[in-house]
């Protein structure tokens, strides 16, 4: 007999039990279908977003480009002198740019009232600007303005206008130079741009007027945008908005701005088709529904035949078991017979779960404890370190912050957690103050670590700025997958305060904290090269004290250190801010007064006499008048080169002090030949003769070792000498200066250094003695500027096969100071091969232990003037003394030079000096050659 129908559809039965689950089972996956396919177009509505937003973007930039280059021409064109000749010279000079420059219509320059006075391209009718809106805004905003859409009558071309203000040297505005740009070029910026299927580019003015369309731009420019597109662009600005255009189309529209306010008030938007952007999610949508279709029907036959006594039998035995293992017992098993049916295979598979459920069990608590001591220890590293440390998740919000990241943003964890990196990391550019894009959305944009930028300071929460540098990289989990961000950065304020502060030693006097004279050279033919393009008038003042060297004399060398000081104080307020003052070595100032009249620059010339000759200096109680010689050289051309000008400045003043000092003194070319009369300015010529006739000469030395504890050694230091027409030998101290003004010193200093590796390079092959024989060779500043010396000096070591060991190079404390990254250089360079480095005349810079721990140097020569004075001056004494402690905790030797008696030498030796140097000890002989008659002075 048959079973009625509705037996098989008893509820109770675990067949339609399995029915009704298999329906069940199917509504969500249905729902999550059209749930997914909706996302999926939102997902690709989002994407073509930002897509389009990026192409708008770069079209944007693309014409922006086009616009600033437009702004940059217009710019060099207004101060062409050209443009203020006549008009055929003007129409001729705009002719020819136009002809130069692809994609322009016109040029043409506009009067104030504006009349146009010349034009690249002739115009039918008298043209006048005064009632466009860019015409004035030029003129009022003193500044770069844009037109709107315009169609050409005489050129019958499209474009727009484009106009820039002509200033006078006043700064006032004379006239408007105006360009019309064709917009066929405007619009070849974007064509290389890959426009999506069915999309719209639209570029429009401020009334809506098309100057730019992808695809058809022959069609549509000139033509009004429509009224609908036109309101959310200038709406919007920048961003997307979906629209129905007047071809019925519904369209996804990005918008954005053609570059800032003051380029253009152009707005550009692209679109797409809604349909095309979300027709591959509606397709896979279908497809996924039609393949849960198939399944579901295929599900509920295999669960109508399912459901018998047997299964339902073990599987309440499944449940069962299932329900001990709940309850925590894992020593519960099926009992079901192992078969090689569904359900015995089913029971086997819940046997061996719950067995590794045990082994997974007691893995997971020993991989808890071990998961633990490496948080803890990764937790404790990170709280010891000396850098910041911040880690985001995948949104750039902040997960962890250590101590130090506490402290140098003021915010601390527990406060931070869950916020935006960007509230908490706020950085800014140390000189311009603009924002600096934080380092945690560039990771998560560029998928890829980044480094700050040079010149980040970081903004504390309580106000506190910290110089900064740092690094950011992504976090990936095992799939590669961005899941974070890591920012670690420190404070580097003092190195960056360090660098700044060497950076202005470099280009400052250390005494006076005027410029030096490298400083004053550079800015002096920086505006001679200027010269060569613009004319200007420029003067150049060069400054003699003449009462310098009897207060240094009288009263010492801290005495005139304080003259100068004084006097750079009354200097300073009486330059302009646009002047450049400068002190020049010793008591000779420098002021180089840039676009300054004749007039001008006589008057400040005698209003610094004037002052310094109303100064009187006091130390002590002794009061000594001061003057001043000031020669004066006005120049507009390039004619003269900087040593010429030096020299000229040099000549003017050397006759101011010929006619009796304390006076201004302008300079004339025939001032040359008086000086030369008079034998004692052309120090050039001098020491161009001496090359020549081979009259320099080499005196030596010796250098003793005055302390017993350590290794003594032969030990010489060169002297330079020059020797004149009658054999006569002139100190280094006469010709020096004009040696290192004329830039003489870089060939002195190859001469001596090839004269002395030759001859002592023979003298160490006959040598018997096995004591070393060093010698010390001072090098000037000027050849440290040289960037070839260095590889000049390997060249003769290699030459002469002479040792390294055995030359001392001697650099002046304050040359090493001024210029440190080349004395550095320098010394990096030879200190390795072997040759031994000195610093002479120490102490007499402000700085001279801050610089003394980045300098590797062998010995320290102390500034003789100290020597000099240490037997009568406390002082003296003192500072000699401090120089010896500090070198000795850095391992350097001392070496005091200008001993001149037996009781400084007995004190210096006291105090632990390790060398000295002077008459005391010996004298200056003569070095090879022999100088036969000439007597060392």
């Amino acid at each position: 007999m048959k079973k009625p129908l509705r037996s098989y559809f008893n509820f109770d039965s675990l067949r339609v039990r399995l029915l009704v689950l298999v329906l069940l089972a199917i509504v969500p996956p249905v729902i999550l279908t059209v749930y997914g396919a909706w996302k999926e177009r939102q997902q690709a509505i989002h994407m073509a977003e930002d897509n389009l937003q990026q192409l708008t973007q770069l079209a944007a930039t693309s014409e922006a480009r086009s616009i600033e280059g437009a702004q940059q021409l217009l710019s060099v064109l207004s101060t062409i002198p050209e443009l203020r000749g006549d008009a055929k010279t003007c129409n001729q000079f705009l002719a020819g740019i136009l002809r130069k420059n692809e994609g322009y219509v016109n040029f043409g320059l506009a009067q104030l009232d504006g009349s146009v006075s010349c034009s690249a391209v002739p115009l039918g009718d008298k043209f006048n600007l005064a009632g466009r809106p860019h015409f004035k805004r030029s003129i009022q905003d003193r500044a770069f303005a844009t037109g709107d859409y315009v169609f050409g009558n005489d050129t019958r071309k499209h474009a727009i206008n484009l106009s820039y203000p002509v200033f006078d040297n006043n700064g006032v505005v004379q006239a408007v130079i105006f360009a019309a740009l064709d917009l066929s070029y405007l619009d070849r910026f974007v064509s290389d741009i890959a426009l999506p299927d069915g999309a719209v580019l639209i570029t429009a003015d401020g009334n809506g007027t098309i100057i730019a369309r992808r695809p058809e731009p022959e069609k549509w420019i000139g033509t009004r945008a429509s009224q609908a597109l036109f309101d959310v662009m200038i709406k919007v600005g920048f961003g997307t908005s979906e629209l129905t255009d007047s071809d019925g189309i519904t369209r996804l529209h990005a918008f954005a701005p053609i570059g800032t306010n003051n380029i253009s008030n152009f707005k550009v938007s692209i679109g797409i088709p809604v349909k095309d952007i979300v027709a591959p999610a509606n397709h896979l949508q279908m497809m996924e529904l039609s393949t849960l279709a198939i399944i579901a029907l295929l599900a509920l036959l295999a669960a109508w035949f399912v459901g018998d006594v047997i299964i339902l039998r073990r599987v309440k035995a499944l449940v069962k078991t299932a329900n001990k293992i709940a309850a925590g017992d894992l020593d519960a098993r099926t009992g079901i017979k192992y078969g090689k049916e569904e359900i015995s295979q089913l029971a086997r598979a819940f046997d061996s779960m719950v067995i590794s459920l045990q082994q997974h069990e007691s893995d997971r608590e020993l991989s808890q404890a071990i998961l633990f001591a490496e948080k803890e220890r990764a937790q404790v590293t990170l709280e010891s370190i000396a850098d910041a440390v911040i880690t985001t998740d995948k949104l750039g919000n902040i997960e962890y912050m250590n101590p130090v990241a506490e402290a140098l943003t003021g915010w601390s964890n527990i406060e931070a957690v869950g916020l935006p990196s960007t509230r908490v990391f706020k950085i800014l550019n140390g000189y311009t103050r603009e924002p600096v894009l934080n380092p945690v959305e560039l990771v998560l944009q560029q998928q890829s670590n980044v480094e700050l930028i040079k010149d980040t300071v970081l903004l504390s929460r309580d106000g506190i700025e910290y110089a900064v540098e740092d690094s950011a990289a992504p976090i990936r989990n095992r799939e590669g997958l961005i899941i974070g961000v890591v920012l670690v950065f420190h404070d580097v304020s003092d190195s960056r305060k360090l660098a700044i502060q060497l950076s202005h030693q470099a280009a400052h006097d250390p005494l006076t904290g005027l410029f030096n004279r490298r400083e004053f050279e550079r800015r002096l033919e920086l505006a001679i090269d200027t010269l060569a393009r613009q004319s200007k008038q420029h003067a150049l003042l060069y400054l003699d004290l003449d009462q310098f060297k009897i207060v240094n004399d009288t009263c010492g060398h801290s005495a005139g250190d304080e003259l100068l000081r004084q006097i750079t104080a009354l200097l300073q307020p009486l330059v302009r801010d646009s002047d450049t003052l400068a002190r020049l070595g010793g008591d000779e100032f420098g002021a180089f007064l840039e676009n300054c009249s004749p007039e001008s620059a006589i008057r400040i010339a005698e209003k610094l006499r004037q002052t310094i000759c109303d100064f009187h200096f006091v130390w002590q109680d002794k009061i000594f008048p001061i003057g001043v010689s000031i020669g004066l050289v006005n120049f507009n051309t390039n004619a003269l080169s900087l040593p010429d000008l030096l020299s000229a400045a040099d000549t003017a003043c050397y006759v101011a002090k010929d006619a009796g000092r304390n006076r201004v003194h302008i300079y004339r070319p025939e001032d040359h030949q008086l000086a030369v009369r008079e034998g004692e300015v052309k120090w050039n010529e001098r020491i161009q003769k001496a090359f020549e006739n081979d009259r320099f000469h080499l005196l030596a030395q010796r250098i003793v070792n005055i302390r017993s504890d350590q290794k003594d050694f032969l030990f010489d230091e060169l002297t330079l000498v020059m020797a004149d027409e009658f054999g006569r030998l002139i100190p280094t101290s006469a010709f020096l200066p004009a040696a290192e003004r004329y830039h003489f010193m870089p060939t002195i200093d190859r001469w001596i250094i090839r004269t002395t590796f030759a001859q002592h390079a023979a003298t160490i092959r006959n040598a018997r003695d096995a004591h070393p024989h060093v010698m010390l060779i001072r090098v000037s500043s000027n050849s440290l500027d040289d960037e070839s010396f260095v590889d000049f000096i390997q060249e003769q070591f290699v030459h002469y096969a002479l040792p390294y060991q055995t030359i001392c190079f001697a650099i002046a404390e304050t040359t090493a100071i001024t210029n440190l990254t080349r004395a550095l250089h320098f010394i990096g360079k030879l200190k390795p091969l072997g040759c031994q480095i000195a610093l002479y005349d120490f102490g007499s810079g402000m700085s001279s232990f801050a610089y003394l721990k980045h300098l590797n140097v062998d010995f320290l020569k102390i500034d003789g003037s100290y020597v000099k004075g240490m037997a009568n001056d406390l002082v003296d004494c003192a500072k000699i003394e401090a120089i010896q402690n500090i070198s000795s905790v850095m391992g350097i030797e001392t070496i005091a030079q200008n001993v001149e008696d037996e009781i400084t030498l007995d004190k210096l030796k006291k105090i632990g000096i390790g060398y000295a140097q002077g008459s005391a000890i010996s004298h200056k002989i003569s070095f090879y050659p022999p100088a036969g008659k000439h007597q060392a002075p």
